[in-house]
């Protein structure tokens, strides 16, 4: 499941950005738009503080879905409600 959340500093509760990827997956670059114009601070792949180059950590992460998502599920449930009403009554 792809999740969306703030990246947060451990040492001064700076906020560098938002990030999205799969869930439980490592924070990296790839998925990592900044909050302003300053880059991510530690080594290429990996994320820091964009203020104090501290640890980050992604807070208040939520699903992701897709419109593809929801349109697949509306007909999901469409046929499942067609199934209820041809089936005979018990």
């Amino acid at each position: 499941m792809r999740v969306k959340g703030e990246v947060k500093c451990l040492h001064c509760g700076f906020v560098s950005g938002t990030w999205t990827g799969e869930s439980g997956a490592p924070l990296t670059a790839e998925g990592f738009v900044t909050a302003q114009e300053v880059p991510p601070a530690s080594g290429e792949n990996a994320l820091g503080c964009g203020r104090c180059e501290g640890p980050v950590t992604l807070h208040d992460a939520s699903p992701v879905i897709s419109r593809r998502r929801i349109e697949r599920l509306r007909r999901m449930r469409a046929r499942v409600a067609e199934l209820h009403r041809r089936r005979p009554p018990a």
